[in-house]
């Protein structure tokens, strides 16, 4: 069955039935017997889809989890609150006081957040690699436990060769865990490139309606057991409402994804002719160094991307001028953004050039031309008020 084809029936219940599984909010479970209640808590142990209590989900959450699992290529997933909260599960499922743990420098933000002030109180050692790193050898220790990666980087879009990264990486046994949010699933799949855990902050993407906060992550059925173990010791869930609407937006993801990739590549060759630009990043462009690698590797792009500007660029006064373009964080919804950024700021591997203002661009699902027309006005309001 193709894809697209899997995504109008991920969840569907036997007819007559909803089109989408309804919501099911429940806490506590009820049992007419003993038995029944026995019966159930013990199938829990090794199924995850045995409804027993609020706090390991209900159905409106398995048949996400399920659907999301298939759209990666896994064999297990576990639903997490924030995407942020999955990464931080995934982390924290593989490494333990005393390890070492090696993260690439363009990692989402928060991730280095949280490994910088969590898992270094926790008495994780962690270290920084270039994504264009191949063999990590000179970065590993004895007590290394686990590789962190993002491909493409935050905000800069670094891609890695991540199959080349994997097969030298898995020579010492490390546990790779994957950002997976850019690719969500649909244009990319990290587990067939060697990476253990594929982690998705469904917020972006996969729900699309900029209303939702989940997380997802999938990975083997060999090495689930400290994860499942983590969820279930710690209460990550998420709320059924959530689980619905991530499902529901998830039957347009190709469709949105396919014009989103249209629209942001329009825009960034129109801006990358602009003379007020120096650079746009973005991965699809032939322009990005290892553009060739993601082609090979991925269906497609989405519609974010990031552009430097000369200095001196009025990037604020530019994007207070917008109209169409609102301003703040997130990505992945269906309404077009802009954002400043600082993606060198806190990185150990920087290139020339790092105090040139820079904006990141999440391109919706308006018009294009009218896209094009509030950029130009913008620029034009720039030369007007000089």
């Amino acid at each position: 069955m193709k894809r697209e084809t899997k995504l109008m029936h991920y969840g569907r219940s036997p007819q007559p039935g909803p089109a989408n599984p309804p919501v099911v909010r429940a806490s506590t479970i009820l049992h007419e017997t003993v038995a029944s209640f026995r019966d159930t808590n013990k199938r829990r142990e090794k199924d995850d889809t045995v409804l027993s209590y609020g706090r390991r989900g209900t159905t409106t959450a398995y048949a996400l989890a399920d659907a999301i699992c298939d759209l990666e290529g896994g064999d297990a997933s576990f639903l997490f609150p924030t995407g942020i909260a999955a990464l931080a599960g995934a982390i924290s499922a593989y490494s333990s006081s005393g390890d070492h743990v090696l993260i690439v420098d363009t990692i989402f933000p928060a991730t280095r957040t949280y490994c910088e002030n969590q898992l270094r109180r926790n008495g994780v050692e962690i270290d920084y690699f270039p994504a264009d790193a191949i063999d990590i050898d000179e970065w590993v220790k004895p007590n290394t436990k686990a590789v962190i990666l993002e491909t493409p980087g935050s905000n800069t879009f670094d891609i890695m060769d991540l199959a080349k990264f994997c097969k030298n990486a898995k020579k010492h046994n490390l546990i790779i865990i994957a950002d997976n949010t850019y690719g969500s699933g649909w244009y990319y799949q990290p587990l067939d490139f060697g990476c253990d855990v594929s982690v998705i902050a469904g917020t972006k993407y996969l729900s699309g309606h900029a209303d939702v906060m989940m997380g997802i992550a999938t990975l083997r059925q060999e090495i689930s057991a400290p994860l499942r173990q983590l969820v279930h010791n710690t209460g990550q869930i998420l709320a059924p409402d959530e689980a619905y609407a991530c499902l529901r937006g998830m039957r347009t993801l190709n469709l949105r994804l396919e014009r989103h990739e249209q629209t942001g590549r329009a825009l960034a060759n129109w801006l990358s002719k602009r003379d007020e630009v120096v650079e746009v990043l973005h991965p699809g462009l032939t322009s990005h160094p290892r553009s060739e690698i993601w082609k090979r590797d991925a269906s497609g792009c989405n519609g974010m991307f990031s552009v430097k500007f000369k200095s001196g660029f009025a990037a604020n006064n530019f994007m207070d001028n917008l109209k169409l373009f609102s301003i703040g964080t997130s990505w992945g919804g269906f309404e077009s953004l802009v954002m400043p950024i600082e993606p060198y700021k806190n990185r150990k591997y920087k290139p020339e050039n790092i105090s040139l203002p820079m904006i990141r661009f999440q391109t919706g699902l308006e018009h294009q031309d009218d896209l094009l027309e509030d950029l130009n006005k913008a620029f034009s309001s720039l030369t007007e008020t000089k």
